[in-house]
């Protein structure tokens, strides 16, 4: 029992550390393109809860959250950056996600015998749902602010356009360098 505590402080650590620098490093966990933010800081996280279990998920997500407050507030790049300076908005979305993201991954590893597309799988599922889980509070904490930034602006096809091309590039990354790198992280736990 002693060596699990100590096996999921030692992960939460080391992908604790790989956030910060994914979010302080300008371009490296927060790509802006146009007016949003391409967010990749959630594969540590979909790699380690995977990996790590629930506590891990859960603490990762708020590791996530809690940079994404903190870029929110020390360096916005973006007009829509600065609605993440809602906790509501930046925080919450990141915990729930890192809860959802280890559920979605044990069901799919139960429904699927391949391992390496119950991964693939669980990945992707996981990163639409993290963006609909910042999507929606986008929407209704934000809307007025995103129509005083952009002018008379259509809200809901707004959204749907960031779902739809962040949602679909952040899954791809996810699939394509999440999958391999928890497959090797099982492989080397199992020697």
């Amino acid at each position: 029992m002693k060596n699990s505590k100590t096996y999921e402080i030692t992960t939460i650590s080391i992908f604790t550390a790989l956030i910060i620098l994914m979010a302080t490093v300008p371009w490296l966990g927060y790509i802006t393109i146009g007016p949003v933010s391409l967010t990749i800081i959630h594969i540590p996280v979909l790699i380690a809860g995977m990996f790590g279990g629930r506590k891990v998920a859960v603490s990762l997500g708020l590791v996530f959250g809690l940079s994404s407050l903190a870029i929110a507030y020390l360096r916005p790049t973006t007009p829509i950056d600065l609605l993440f300076q809602n906790p509501l908005i930046s925080v919450l979305p990141r915990i729930i996600f890192g809860l959802a993201l280890y559920e979605i991954y044990r069901f799919f590893s139960k429904l699927i015998n391949e391992e390496i597309t119950a991964i693939s799988i669980s990945m992707v599922v996981s990163t639409i749902v993290h963006t609909t889980l910042v999507l929606v509070p986008l929407y209704l904490f934000g809307a007025t602010t995103i129509e005083n930034i952009f002018g008379d602006i259509a809200l809901m096809p707004f959204i749907w356009a960031i779902f739809v091309s962040n949602g679909f590039l952040e899954a791809l990354a996810a699939a394509l360098i999440g999958t391999p790198i928890l497959k090797a992280l099982y492989t080397a736990r199992n020697l």
